[in-house]
């Protein structure tokens, strides 16, 4: 990808805006006059041409799916949008990487707009908001495709724990975001650009302007938008959200190579029944774990949340491999760690002892960087090394489960597998074949287990 210049890095944080609840109050200060509205014929796109809807084709390419639904058309002809295509025409860095961000997941934004009967404009809302990044996250505490804050995810069941953070899914946060559109829309008159500018700033801010402003002075039949006094960043999000209308509907027009993205369903989910660590389901479903992240970047540990059933959203082929792998599967073995609640008077190296691990690994496991802990919070302990996973008592132990001197691995195997699998314990494998904690395991790979085995015997015989 070419490199991305000063400029257009300074536009893609600039389009970045938070997502603040109703009730909310921004500061007055810095206001837009409002636009008066005389149109320059030089400095007036073209408009997009009427399209017949009952086209007897479906769109192969996504692009031609968003144009044949933009309906917002009446306001594009504003100089405010104008002059925000300007800032558009010839950044094809910035168009080819939010294509890139936006190929697994356009499609079902599209689909959950057009489900409701909504303008295919709110689709390009997260191109502003985040530049189509599910990663994002703003000065003002705001994340995900669609820019909530805390509040206001909260409000529209957004669930935000150590665990997770579904302002970041962009599945669930499409449907938060457009309920909270839909309900903007109502409150506004049904006016869509007032809508998009309160989800922008907050309705609180667009009430207070309305009554300020209540003459209407032009005629043309543009939104009551263009005639308030809002802040200058409100007054760019809408017309920056009709420019790439413009861009979408003729790219070619300004400049711009709209690189295709097939009309078709990229990622399909794995229903969950029980927790499962993300290294592992990587493994399973034969996917790049960074890439599973990347698809479901609403996890924020190392595993999906203990509670409830969760959705892992894969490709196709990796989808159905990882549904068809979990069915075979205990649900025990699906886990590496387990949480232990801080007591009173607990320590890092006592902890550690208890365990059979060492103070490092808790240490990389917790992401801490030093040894404080707090009473009532929770550790993270690699489940192969917790005491109430031991090997069990070998003398009564089956012939059939006696650990060879090497093993073969399979696909599937995990260090915890193994080591219960033989009754060893999951350290003792790693430090014997000098692995890394948490190291995946590749199938054909060799382990040795001896020693591994000897130290199972002697601490169980030392009970």
């Amino acid at each position: 990808m070419r490199p991305i210049s000063l400029l257009l890095l300074s536009f893609l944080f600039a389009s970045c805006s938070s997502l603040p609840p109703s009730s909310q109050v921004r500061s007055n200060t810095g206001l837009g006059a409002p636009e008066q509205i005389t149109p320059d014929a030089s400095a007036t796109p073209s408009l997009p041409a009427p399209r017949d809807k009952l086209s007897p084709e479906d769109p192969t390419d996504v692009w031609e799916r968003l144009r044949n639904g933009f309906t917002l058309t009446v306001n594009y002809g504003h100089p405010s949008v104008a002059r925000q295509l300007k800032r558009y025409r010839q950044q094809q860095d910035y168009f080819d990487l939010v294509r890139d961000r936006a190929q697994p997941f356009l499609f079902e934004v599209i689909e959950q707009v057009e489900r409701r009967g909504l303008p295919l404009e709110l689709a390009l809302i997260p191109f502003v908001e985040s530049a189509f990044n599910p990663d994002a996250y703003s000065h003002r505490n705001a994340a995900g495709l669609w820019q909530f804050v805390s509040a206001t995810g909260r409000s529209y069941g957004l669930e935000q724990t150590w665990w997770i953070d579904e302002r970041r899914d962009p599945m669930k946060a499409t449907g938060a975001a457009l309920d909270y559109l839909e309900s903007l829309y109502d409150e506004f008159d049904q006016d869509w650009l007032l809508a998009l500018a309160a989800y922008n700033t907050g309705s609180g801010n667009v009430r207070r302007a309305l009554r300020k402003q209540k003459k209407i002075t032009n005629d043309q039949g543009y939104s009551r938008f263009w005639e308030l006094k809002l802040n200058g960043e409100t007054r760019d999000h809408i017309p920056r959200i009709l420019a790439l209308a413009l861009v979408v509907d003729n790219p070619n027009e300004h400049g711009v190579e709209l690189l295709p993205i097939a009309n078709k369903k990229y990622l399909y989910p794995v229903t969950l029944s029980a927790q499962i660590d993300l290294s592992l389901a990587a493994r399973l479903a034969d996917i790049d774990l960074n890439t599973l992240k990347s698809l479901n970047p609403q996890y924020r540990q190392w595993a999906t949340p203990p509670d409830d059933s969760r959705e892992l959203y894969l490709p196709e082929k990796e989808s159905a491999r990882l549904s068809k792998v979990l069915l075979t599967m205990d649900e025990s073995t699906l886990i590496t760690f387990d949480r232990y609640s801080i007591k009173s008077g607990d320590t890092l190296g006592a902890i550690a002892r208890k365990f059979g691990t060492r103070v490092d690994v808790l240490q990389r496991a917790n992401s801490l960087n030093g040894s404080r802990i707090i009473a009532g919070e929770s550790l993270l302990v690699p489940r192969g090394e917790v005491s109430d996973f031991s090997p069990p008592n070998i003398k009564n132990n089956d012939v059939s489960k006696i650990a060879p001197t090497s093993y073969t691995v399979r696909r599937g195997d995990n260090l915890w597998s193994i080591a219960r699998r033989y009754n060893l314990y999951s350290a003792d494998i790693v430090r014997l074949n000098n692995l890394s904690d948490g190291e995946v395991l590749q199938p054909g790979q060799r382990l040795l287990l001896r020693n591994a085995r000897e130290n199972a015997v002697s601490t169980t015989n030392s009970d």
